[in-house]
């Protein structure tokens, strides 16, 4: 075949492609995650996928009773639909994943991105190797990523008057609010800004209640189930365990009443093996915290978050340096992965070295993110105006204060549902970059 013919068949694919934007993400989606699945074969369990089988097994008993609350049902319902099939799960996540990149293809339409544009960055997106991982392992990050991306399509498609479907964006933030209890800061930030831009219309007004009282019963409604069980209102009572995490640095600065958790809790983190582990060293005191003290789980982490509270009373700077360091680690990238466990040999190099280049590239594009901040939102109050990327901007900057303040551990995992919109807010404004160069020149 001559050059010619070749550059002909290359732009016949491309026109295709054009074309059918839709077909052409599903068949890439499918052709990545087939390939991986050839290479890799293999599904990664990690402590947190205990946790969800185990509430997973209560649902399908239809016995909550006794249950100690660690976990939100959220991702649980999805095992428990499953049957727990390791099997059907992965393959539900990598649907999940493909339909994750219709959604946000058809968020930058209805946007005013071109088809082109919109095209070529979803397909960039789709051959994101850690996003795929994360598909095969029994974590719930998948599932977040989709309702989060589902949300902000529907909010988008409501703030730019394009549809009314306030009862199913209501639905979908409750939903994300029962995958993780975290992110009921979300529908009351979106109540607010369709409050502040409806407030001469009572009928919208009205129907974006949903927005704010779906998620809320759902809160509510999960934290009365772990009322009953534990005999805290809480949404999960892991909250003691998390907080607990911020003073790790600080353990044993506390006060009399809590020397005790304060040495156990020092003594772990001075005896760490590396410093990569001493985010999670409250987990490896909590054998002897438990034992000492002889409270149960809910119980202890009721105790801990006390302590908690009374010793970031006492060290506000060193717990100020704390979260400063949980908020700058947000912006991290993630790979959950099992290196030795790829069943292609010599293969898990190349997909390491593709993961790194991958995770350098959009680790380039949060740091063009959170440089933009101040500029989106300075903006925004110059213009009196509030445009996608300034709500973007404004939603997870507060993600990333809100998770620093609430825990030290793996927090760029709280970035990872957000990092399909970060994108699309970094390439909102290139757009608006070249279209004032466009008119300059």
């Amino acid at each position: 075949m001559t050059k010619n013919n070749l550059l002909i068949t290359k732009n016949n694919i491309w026109a295709w492609a054009i074309d059918n934007p839709v077909k052409t993400i599903i068949i890439a989606g499918v052709i990545i995650r087939l390939v991986l699945a050839m290479v890799y074969q293999h599904i990664t369990l990690y402590p947190d996928s205990e946790d969800y089988f185990v509430l997973a097994k209560r649902l399908l008993a239809s016995d909550l009773s006794g249950y100690e609350g660690q976990r939100s049902p959220g991702y649980p319902v999805l095992l428990a639909i499953s049957n727990l099939s390791p099997t059907i799960i992965i393959l539900l996540q990598g649907y999940f994943g493909i339909l994750t990149l219709i959604l946000f293809y058809k968020t930058c339409l209805t946007l005013d991105i071109s088809k082109k544009i919109s095209l070529i960055v979803t397909l960039i997106l789709a051959f994101y190797l850690p996003t795929i991982f994360f598909e095969f392992s029994l974590l719930s990050e998948t599932l977040t990523l989709l309702f989060t991306i589902l949300v902000f399509y529907l909010f988008i498609n409501i703030w730019k008057n394009k549809s009314t479907h306030y009862l199913l964006l209501g639905l979908s933030c409750g939903y994300l609010v029962l995958i993780k209890p975290f992110y009921i800061f979300l529908p009351t930030i979106l109540f607010i800004l369709f409050f502040l831009k409806n407030l001469s219309n009572r009928k919208h007004l009205l129907r974006a209640i949903y927005i704010l009282i779906i998620p809320a019963i759902v809160f509510l409604g999960w934290s009365y189930v772990n009322k009953t069980n534990t005999g805290y209102f809480t949404s999960t009572t892991f909250y003691g365990f998390n907080l607990a995490q911020n003073c790790v640095s600080f353990a044993e600065k506390t006060t009399p009443e809590y020397t005790e958790i304060g040495e156990i809790y020092a003594k772990y983190r001075d005896n760490r093996i590396s410093d990569k582990e001493i985010a999670m060293t409250i987990w490896q005191a909590y054998p002897e915290l438990e034992e000492k003290t002889g409270l149960s789980f809910p119980d202890l982490s009721k105790k801990l978050y006390d302590y908690s509270i009374t010793t970031i009373k006492e060290n506000p700077r060193e717990y100020i340096k704390q979260v400063f360091i949980s908020w700058r680690d947000f912006w991290k990238t993630s790979l959950y992965w099992e290196y030795d466990s790829v069943a292609l040999p010599y293969a898990n190099d190349i997909i390491l070295y593709i993961c790194y280049a991958e995770r350098i590239l959009l680790q380039f594009v949060k740091i063009m993110f959170v440089l933009l901040i101040p500029y989106n939102i300075i903006r925004s109050i110059r213009k009196c105006k509030l445009t996608t990327a300034t709500i973007i901007s404004l939603i997870v900057l507060i993600a990333s204060v809100l998770q620093a303040l609430a825990t030290y551990g793996t927090n760029s995992r709280f970035s990872f549902p957000f990092e399909v919109v970060i994108v699309l807010s970094v390439l909102l404004n290139i757009i608006e970059y070249r279209k004032k160069l466009a008119i300059h020149n």
